[in-house]
């Protein structure tokens, strides 16, 4: 099972305290965390600040760029893997969403304009316990992630907070935040990494049908299938 580590642009960004809860997730920048970004120390986080007007809020997004060009089979499962870190507080739960930071293509390095590129409406995994702080915390990536994997030269996620920023619910405790390390820490024992495997036997789409949708081709199982009519 092969791995692919991120890319050491990999980060966080984090917003400004704001008033008002949307106006703070709908926030178009934000502030790059810090120079060396070997961990996050609010990697995942939202904040809620209580003033004498209205309550004010902060947000933390990571952001990851991998490198996919070299996969060109039908991506069978995939598992990213993140070390989060001891400094957890309140509901840090977390959730990989899609995003086009890096310009969309890894053009351009993580700026703080992209606080807001990520697409809330593809998640590329299920909720995440992230309590477990002494080793790798293991996430399975869901059928559009494996799509994304193998279809494009490029695999970019936003990792946020759960509860709250991604499911658009106003926080009602101060403090919501779990760190996690990226790509510049030293060695690549902790780095944040995708563990996939390539599905054996036939693996192209017919007649527009996805290959991982075909069971069987005249009754032979799809494993057992090197062509269809020459192909």
């Amino acid at each position: 099972m092969p791995d692919i580590f991120a890319g050491t642009g990999d980060g966080d960004i984090f917003t400004s305290n704001i008033a008002g809860w949307a106006n703070a997730r709908a926030a178009t920048t934000g502030t790059l965390g810090g120079s060396s970004d070997a961990t996050g120390d609010n990697g995942v986080a939202v904040y809620k600040f209580s003033g004498r007007g209205a309550d004010q809020f902060r947000i933390h997004r990571s952001f990851f760029f991998f490198n996919t060009a070299g996969i060109t089979g039908t991506v069978s499962e995939a598992t990213l893997k993140i070390r989060f870190l001891t400094s957890r507080l309140g509901d840090a739960n977390a959730i990989v969403v899609k995003s086009d930071a890096f310009g969309g293509d890894g053009s351009s390095i993580l700026a703080a304009d992209d606080f807001n590129n990520l697409d809330f409406s593809t998640a590329y995994s299920g909720e995440i316990d992230t309590s477990n702080t002494s080793t790798y915390t293991n996430i399975t990536l869901n059928a559009t992630a494996l799509a994304d994997i193998k279809n494009n030269n490029y695999f970019i996620i936003a990792i946020i907070n759960h509860d709250y920023d991604y499911s658009n619910a106003e926080p009602s405790s101060t403090n919501n935040q779990v760190s996690l390390t990226f790509a510049d820490q030293s060695g690549t024992s902790t780095d944040p990494r995708i563990t996939y495997t390539l599905s054996t036997g036939y693996s192209h789409d017919i007649m527009g049908l996805a290959a991982a949708s075909i069971g069987k081709v005249n009754t032979v199982a799809t494993a057992n299938v090197g062509k269809v009519s020459g192909t």
